[in-house]
């Protein structure tokens, strides 16, 4: 082997060790490559009319962290984090998550996920249906001889007062899966004020004089009745607390206590107090049994309904309009009147509800040959009906 040829030689076997040591390097320190999560979906273990609680159970990383896990759900097949979806903590395992904000009676699709750095892998897909909110009734029912006081679940009746005497159901309130009514039972003599829980009555009043339970709140454990009880002569207006009853007025005036609100500790009743004067109903709220009215006693007016938010207390009623004889429907805001309708046109705004920044209230309008259940909406009424026939709105809830 010549010189030159032993050179090419060594050179060309130098380049070689060269590069299969290179290649031998990269080849001993790639990583493998990552793949995406392994991920399976939970069973629904409860559901609400609007929650569900699932989860799901990461077994396999997929070779790099867990960076986010947890549910997303949709009303169509399929769902991704892009929609509706819960953070449930990182890593591998078993995780818990909590389905909120589903609509009532609805079909939800639900799939478990979990992303690494590779991306978002996605578990088996269940389905799952929202229950249906139970909705409840007070109101009386007409057999015939006299009114019968009832409690309506999801359409279906109970009755609570006896057939044999006029009754009468005014006000439900639920509390966990305890259903509270407060109303009145005549026993043959005078009506009686009742409360009834689930279904068990208990008497506010005895037969000895009137007694009407007009409204029932209940804030934690205590039960706060709202109502009336005469005293042989004059109906005084009374909140009754856990059955003991406190007198709102003297009982010098005719007086009843139609609305009861609880806010902290703090208990406001909505109404009226007849001036002792000119005849005239003076609309009045009490906070903590301490009276103030909402009109002045020129004209008649009652309170209806009323409703705290945050530090705004709302009124829902009516002040007759000292002209021609109509009732206009108000709200007060914090003792301020906006009236609803024009005094041309005969009108009651029987309950009030805020949320957020909106106010609704809700009750009737009625011209000489028409009336309306309506609905106002920050001062803009809509109407419920077309007039033709007698309607009235006198509750309501927005959520």
């Amino acid at each position: 082997m010549n010189k030159h040829t032993y050179m090419r030689t060594l050179v060309f076997i130098t380049l070689l060790s060269i590069l299969f040591i290179s290649c031998s390097k990269t080849d001993d320190s790639r990583n493998p490559l990552s793949s995406l999560p392994t991920v399976t979906t939970t069973a629904i273990t409860s559901t609400s009319s609007t929650t569900a609680s699932t989860g799901g159970n990461v077994s396999d990383d997929g070779g790099t962290t867990v960076t986010a896990r947890g549910v997303c759900w949709s009303t169509t097949s399929n769902p991704i984090i892009t929609g509706n979806h819960t953070t449930d903590g990182n890593g591998t395992g078993t995780f818990f998550s909590t389905i909120t904000g589903l609509i009532p009676s609805t079909t939800y699709y639900v799939r478990a996920y979990a992303t690494n750095s590779s991306g978002t892998a996605y578990g088996n897909e269940i389905n799952i249906t929202s229950s249906s909110p139970d909705v409840y009734i007070a109101g009386e029912e007409y057999n015939g001889v006299n009114s019968v006081g009832k409690i309506w679940k999801n359409g279906t009746a109970t009755s609570l007062t006896a057939n044999t005497h006029s009754g009468r159901a005014n006000s439900v309130f639920v509390s966990g899966t305890d259903v509270y009514v407060a109303g009145y039972e005549d026993d043959g003599l005078n009506p009686v004020a009742k409360i009834w829980k689930n279904g068990i009555a208990t008497s506010l009043t005895s037969n000895t004089n009137n007694g009407i339970a007009n409204s029932v709140y209940v804030s934690g454990t205590d039960v706060y009745v709202a109502g009336y009880e005469s005293n042989g002569s004059i109906q005084v207006a009374k909140v009754w607390k856990n059955g003991i009853a406190s007198s709102l007025a003297s009982g010098l005036n005719e007086a009843d206590a139609i609305a009861v609100f609880v806010s902290g500790t703090d208990v406001y009743v909505a109404g009226y107090e007849n001036d002792g004067i000119g005849g005239n109903f003076i609309a009045k709220i009490w906070k903590n049994g301490t009276a103030t009215p909402l009109t002045n006693g020129a004209n008649n007016a009652t309170a209806q309904s009323i409703f705290i938010s945050g530090s705004d207390i709302y009124v829902a009623g009516f002040e007759d309009d000292g002209i021609g004889g109509n009732y206009i429907a108000k709200v007060w805001k914090n003792g301020t009147a906006t009236s609803l309708t024009d005094p041309a046109k005969n009108s009651i705004a029987n309950s009030v509800y805020v949320l957020g920044s909106d106010v609704y209230a809700t009750g009737y309008e009625s011209t000489a040959t028409e009336t309306f259940a309506k609905v106002w909406k920050n001062g803009t009424a809509t109407s419920l009906t077309n007039g033709t026939t007698t309607a009235n709105g006198y509750s309501v809830f927005v959520k």
